[in-house]
């Protein structure tokens, strides 16, 4: 589990990201609903989630639309008309801002982009069924998780092979697809446990293996506290809450999770360059190579 740094030291880091300015952020756009700008000094541009906001900043919904924001105080402030962004009152849990910031500023200067090459990539070789998920020694947050892997051609069948890293015998499955989960009548996979896997092609021999964590239960129990720190602000952290739950997920090491929660985003039309950014970052940790120069472009287009 990574350690958080300390809450004032992680505003500084928020420099390198589009819309900072040199003083610390009062506020953050944590969901958008409809047409809404940022007027900032002189210029006016569209809000996007994760934008930072500084005293003196003007939020300026369109009509019925309207922008989530949490303080740097951690309270909640729905902006439904022009606002001008105020010193933050009010309490709350500052922890869940001084998280977005940090991931915020740490995707936008990872040196992610330059990763190619390096050892965890996903790449095909030719008659090995080549293991996509899960991988690289990541943590999941499901007892019974999907595995995936690239096909053989000509295979009918795959052979699974899973056991627990620390002892215990192989457990070998027969597979018909590239994708597979634990079924209901399997016992599921111990909580804390580190696992490796492998996939043979019928008549064919077995891939390297690949390990992953299950979450363990301390982790669990944070994860479950941190969500209800969202809800406390009155967020739902699947709806608009979303950001800050793909925020948890990633600074809890939690990487496929996050990888979900911001294709949910997408799917929404919340991306900005910042949000682009951290889904780069996070391809690169779970071995898209390619996906994650493609975030990286868009990232990079629109910040032009």
């Amino acid at each position: 589990m990574r350690k958080h740094l300390r809450w004032a030291a992680l505003l500084a880091l928020v420099v390198a990201a589009p819309l900072a300015a040199q003083q610390d952020p009062a506020a953050l756009v944590v969901r958008l609903q409809g047409e809404v700008q940022v007027r900032h000094g002189g210029s006016t541009a569209p809000a996007t989630v994760g934008t930072r906001l500084v005293t003196g900043d003007e939020v300026l919904p369109a009509s019925g639309a309207r922008a989530i924001l949490i303080t740097r105080t951690g309270a909640q402030q729905v902006v439904t008309e022009a606002t001008t962004i105020a010193e933050p009152r009010g309490s709350g849990n500052p922890d869940l801002f001084a998280r977005a910031m940090s991931t915020l500023a740490q995707a936008a200067s990872a040196d992610a982009r330059t990763a190619g090459g390096r050892q965890g990539m996903i790449r095909p070789i030719p008659g090995e069924p080549v293991l996509v998920a899960p991988r690289n020694g990541l943590t999941v947050t499901a007892d019974r998780p999907a595995f995936s892997w690239m096909p053989v051609e000509g295979a009918a069948s795959y052979t699974l092979q899973l056991r627990k890293v620390d002892g215990g015998r192989p457990m070998r499955f027969e597979v018909a697809m590239t994708e597979w989960t634990l079924p209901a009548d399997h016992a599921a996979l111990e909580t804390g446990a580190t696992y490796a896997w492998t996939v043979a092609p019928q008549g064919g021999r077995p891939t390297r293996e690949q390990q992953f964590q299950v979450i363990g239960t301390a982790d669990n129990e944070l994860l479950a506290s941190t969500l209800d720190e969202v809800r406390a602000m009155g967020l739902d952290p699947m709806v608009d809450g979303l950001f800050l739950t793909a925020v948890i997920f990633r600074d809890l090491g939690l990487f496929y999770d996050a990888d979900v929660a911001l294709r949910d985003l997408e799917k929404a039309g919340d991306m900005s360059a910042d949000l682009y950014l951290l889904k780069g970052e996070i391809l690169n940790v779970l071995g898209h190579e390619e996906e994650a120069r493609k975030a990286f472009d868009k990232a990079d287009a629109m910040m032009r």
